[in-house]
């Protein structure tokens, strides 16, 4: 059976004229990239990438400038999640531009201590970049400081549509909205999010796009930028100010911890693991003692259980909380005799155990609810030591998880899915939360880690006829997610467990799901992060299929990325202040101009669209990512046979 697979491919006027003149003000730089060579991925259908290796011998030139956020600081186990106070652009560059539009054809970040000696960067094994939201924005438009009261929020719609929060805002935290038209009197735009390549691989990972296409914005001003970062950096053991990258030493880390207890080349901070200075508030739960027998539904987590005893029995009755393995207890949550009518509560996590009892009565749920659909928070308890200033609740659950076929972590009953059987992830990531347990001090107080980001940005004087102009995926409905949003549950594979695979002696866990595609497609970044990811796979399927119809066998394979580990002696890599073992660059798909080895960008507008997740699943991971990030064309579209 030959199967024919029909979607459009865009033939871009911009990469195949010619470079036109810039102008008389136009000065090339001779700058260098800020971190190095890029890697790419081939797609199918293209050759041996040709681009340019460096931003600078893009056709007729670019120019460049740099800036700096506002300085974020933290201490080890802090969580950075804060929006910082917008910057302005060089002022050369503020009136060079004025009354233009600027073509952004690529740009650079790193995270950089700034010093007398000049700037070091800061390895992402010390201090983790999650994930980062920027927003550029040009005259006539401006950004407004709002807090959002929730949800539901009419701001939230404004907010989200630039920053990138991988499905989750910190709530609790002031934004900034942007107010005025969205197009300047010239008809281009006023504002453009500046994201992709998300998290720990952002440094390596390539921003920018073929020759011919450019995000562009009028009159650029200023710029907004919201990072999430983790403190994970070993005062004592890690030198950061001398050759870099510093061998990684793990620092101290929580019970639920899933980084392996040696040799670990990441830290299990940045899974972001449930701690015991977090409770779990379930709003669709009610809860009864039962003195015989066992529950229906045992509570899951000691989160749920030591916030729904002390909610129950009252809170000045539970004279102390406890964790273990004890068979000769109920299993989950109980209430234990401790004298009068004081109770102690013991969470047990064993799969066989015993009978509740009247002195041991189990804290059950009253008539649960199906997996996926409980609704409530994470709720942050902080300690009396003076550096724990965090507070407050992460952003709420309600049916996390898409049905499928948008994917299929609920059938998997992936933890991420339910807040009952939330272990961690990004939902257990807030502003100034520390992320050691209750009982662990904070250390290196005196040693506070002060940072920046930096940007470099490469840019062209915008010339309707050259430039193809692009938009974030993510903001016009084009991201391809089969996370939960974004995130899921990486577990520790074994015989049984679902979605895992023994592939020539190692544990490989797949997540999967479909959706509709939408828009032409010029650049497309896999986002996933250290230490599981292995493969994102993309395949389009013919139009009309269903969407539970469309799979890596009835789809065309359009897009596959595998990340770059450092250390693995990768010549991208290998021997740069990035080459940092266990952490990753990913190589974006990109499309252009065939005499850049390219494919034609495709027109995946109504296309069925499939995606397939690999990870490593030796160990267990907390708050893995899945998410196809692209930059695309909202117009000119002409259909071909491929």
């Amino acid at each position: 059976m030959i199967m024919m697979f029909t979607y459009s491919v865009l033939f871009i006027q911009g990469a195949c004229t010619t470079t036109p003149n810039w102008g008389p003000g136009f000065i090339p730089s001779q700058l260098d990239n800020m971190n190095g060579h890029y890697p790419f991925s081939a797609t199918p259908g293209g050759k041996s990438n040709m681009l340019p290796e460096r931003y600078r011998d893009y056709p007729g030139g670019v120019e460049c400038f740099d800036v700096y956020s506002p300085p974020m600081t933290t201490l080890y186990s802090q969580v950075w999640w804060k929006p910082l106070p917008p910057v302005d652009l060089p002022a050369d560059i503020i009136k060079k531009y004025s009354g233009k539009g600027m073509a952004i054809v690529g740009w650079e970040i790193d995270q950089v201590r700034r010093t007398a000696n000049g700037d070091v960067s800061v390895p992402i094994s010390a201090s983790y970049n999650h994930h980062y939201g920027s927003t550029i924005i040009g005259a006539g438009v401006r950004f407004r400081k709002v807090v959002l009261d929730g949800p539901n929020d009419p701001h939230l719609k404004d907010t989200a549509k630039h920053e990138a929060g991988c499905g989750k805002l910190p709530w609790d935290q002031p934004r900034y909205i942007v107010e005025g038209p969205e197009l300047s009197p010239r008809g281009l735009p006023t504002r453009q999010g500046i994201q992709s390549g998300n998290g720990g691989e952002y440094r390596k990972t390539y921003h920018g796009f073929a020759p011919g296409h450019a995000v562009v914005v009028d009159s650029p001003t200023s710029i907004q930028i919201t990072p999430m970062q983790i403190d994970t950096w070993n005062r004592d053991e890690m030198n950061i100010s001398g050759p870099l990258p510093p061998k990684f030493v793990p620092g101290p880390e929580p019970r639920a911890s899933l980084a392996p207890r040696d040799g670990a080349m990441h830290s299990g901070l940045l899974e972001c693991p449930m701690t015991t200075r977090l409770a779990k508030v379930v709003d669709t739960a009610t809860y009864v003692t039962v003195s015989e027998g066992m529950c229906e539904e045992p509570i899951a987590t000691f989160q749920e259980c030591f916030q729904a005893a002390a909610v129950l029995l009252g809170a000045n009755t539970v004279h102390w909380n406890e964790t273990g393995k004890d068979s000769s207890r109920p299993a989950g949550c109980s209430a234990i005799n401790a004298g009068g009518t004081g109770v102690g509560v013991f969470f047990n996590d064993v799969a066989l155990a015993a009978a509740c009892s009247a002195e041991a009565r189990c804290v059950c749920p009253r008539d649960p609810t199906p997996f996926g659909q409980a609704r409530g928070a994470l709720l942050y308890q902080p300690t009396n030591q003076s550096a724990d200033v965090g507070a407050g609740k992460a952003a709420y659950f309600d049916r996390k998880c898409a049905a499928w076929p948008a994917t299929n972590l609920l059938d998997q009953k992936n933890p991420t899915c339910d807040i009952r059987y939330y272990r961690g992830g990004q939902w257990a990531c807030n502003h100034m939360w520390s992320l050691l347990d209750a009982d662990q001090e904070i250390p290196w107080t005196d040693r506070p880690l002060t940072f920046h980001h930096k940007y470099r940005f490469w840019v062209q004087p915008y010339r309707a006829q050259y430039h193809a102009r692009l938009s974030l995926g993510e903001s016009v409905g084009s991201a391809l997610l089969v996370g939960s949003p974004w995130e899921y549950d990486v577990p520790k594979c074994a015989k049984g467990i679902p979605g895992c695979e023994l592939v020539d002696g190692t544990w490989i866990h797949t997540i999967s799901g479909s959706m509709m595609g939408r828009h032409v497609f010029v650049t497309l970044n896999n986002h996933c992060h250290a230490p599981t990811c292995l493969s994102t796979s993309v395949y389009a399927c013919s139009r009309g299929t269903a969407l539970s119809d469309c799979n890596s066998s009835t789809g065309k394979l359009v897009c596959e990325t595998r990340p770059i580990y450092g250390g693995t002696g990768h010549p991208d890599i290998s021997g740069t202040r990035f080459d940092e073992p266990g952490y990753i660059a990913i190589p974006d798909c990109m499309w252009g101009s065939s005499e850049y080895g390219l494919e034609a960008p495709p027109d995946l507008d109504g296309v069925p669209l499939h995606v397939v997740k690999r990870a490593n699943a030796t160990d267990g991971h907390y708050g893995e990512m899945s998410g196809g990030q692209p930059w695309v064309l909202l117009h000119e579209r002409a259909e071909v046979l491929v």
